[in-house]
């Protein structure tokens, strides 16, 4: 027994230099992956805070997996999903980086009732059409 934890004990650290000295490489998911992850999490697409006046509606979500996204489509208070959600740009570096000034919709306080949510991925497949009712925190 002690024989063998001894040549494992060797082996590994024969093994130890040459992956310590492979550059670590970025570890983005594929964007099917990413499309399971945001459906099993669709209730954190969207949330809602009342700041100084205003309703905000945060996509910080999405922007957290927008490589696995095309595009976000949106409409306030029942009307159609004829907005979109601008993502910035998938950095495979970094892919989970939301570093947006700005992850959230300004509307004049009172003004959103709910907000339909729709993503398109880029497998040209799309998601439910899911409605957040207005529940500010």
């Amino acid at each position: 027994m002690r024989m063998m934890k001894s040549a494992l004990l060797s082996a590994t650290l024969c093994i130890l230099p040459v992956t310590a000295s492979v550059p670590a490489k970025a570890q983005g998911m594929p964007p099917e992956q990413i499309k399971q992850i945001l459906e099993v999490t669709k209730t954190s697409w969207v949330a809602f805070r009342d700041w100084e006046g205003q309703d905000l509606i945060y996509f910080t979500h999405l922007e957290a997996w927008k490589c696995g996204i095309d595009y976000v489509f949106f409409g306030l208070n029942g009307s159609p999903l004829e907005e979109i959600w601008e993502l910035d740009a998938c950095d495979p570096d970094n892919p989970n980086a939301v570093l947006k000034d700005k992850p959230y919709l300004e509307m004049p306080d009172g003004s959103v009732q709910s907000i339909s949510v729709q993503l398109v991925f880029p497998d040209g497949t799309k998601s439910t059409v899911e409605t957040f009712p207005y529940k500010p925190q």
